[in-house]
């Protein structure tokens, strides 16, 4: 598969200065044959995330009960806070793949995509000047 080019988006800060962060439009869905995707939504792609994190609204719209997940704590800027985990079905360039997630109640985005789950499956180039950054898939699973 070709590396695919990605522009970085523009987020205007408090002072209406531009922030660029390197975001990719994803779907999700439960892993179920045919199970139907989440409309597309536009996911940080966090090389310092330890996992793939959405929002906990999107399990719920999937009908996932987080309160029969399993849970984990997670340590990050905003401190430690539970997170609850589930098999999902990410879709993203060069095809869909079945991951573990985490969800979390007070995400301020949509979505993480973190080391395990998206980097372990692209090798991910950040060029510099908040331009643009690549994909490129290095399984097929």
């Amino acid at each position: 598969m070709k590396p695919l080019q990605v522009s970085y988006k523009a987020f205007p800060d408090q002072s209406g200065v531009s922030l660029f962060s390197p975001v990719l439009s994803v779907q999700v869905a439960l892993p179920a044959q045919n199970a139907p995707r989440t409309r597309k939504f536009e996911a940080i792609v966090d090389s310092g995330a330890t996992r793939c994190t959405f929002h906990a609204d999107i399990a719920r719209h999937l009908g996932i009960d987080l309160k029969t997940c399993q849970t984990e704590q997670t340590t990050g800027i905003s401190g430690a806070e539970t997170t609850y985990l589930s098999e999902l079905v990410l879709c993203i360039p060069g095809g869909p793949v079945t991951i573990t997630a985490s969800f979390k109640e007070q995400l301020p985005v949509a979505g993480l995509l973190g080391m395990n789950g998206f980097f372990e499956r692209f090798v991910v180039t950040f060029v510099g000047g908040g331009q643009y950054f690549t994909l490129q898939r290095i399984d097929k699973t």
